[in-house]
């Protein structure tokens, strides 16, 4: 992670056959442990929940759900969003730029 060398940041959806890699990042980086509807609201809401990888190495998530509104309205919930500590003020959780 030294300056001047290029960062490979990619994004990849959360899936069924990931969902680990974000529940072994949020025991990681915040100190609550989240139930089950927390993971399957995440999932539900697509391409909105993602994971980050850093060099292929995956760093960090950002988590949603979608929520209705009372008038029949429905918006986007950002449950979490984390960088492992090492990779933070790398631009990770700001890309794409």
């Amino acid at each position: 992670m030294g300056a001047g060398k290029a960062v490979s940041i990619s994004l990849d959806g959360v899936r069924d056959k990931n969902i680990m890699q974000l529940k072994k990042l949020n025991v990681a980086l915040f100190p609550v442990r989240y139930n089950d509807k927390y993971y399957s609201d995440a999932l539900a809401a697509g391409d909105f929940t993602k994971l980050a990888y850093y060099s292929d190495i995956c760093v960090g998530a950002i988590a949603c759900r979608f929520e209705k509104r009372e008038d029949g309205a429905v918006r986007l919930y950002i449950m979490t969003l984390g960088v492992l500590a090492p990779y933070r003020g790398l631009g990770i959780g700001k890309y794409p730029s």
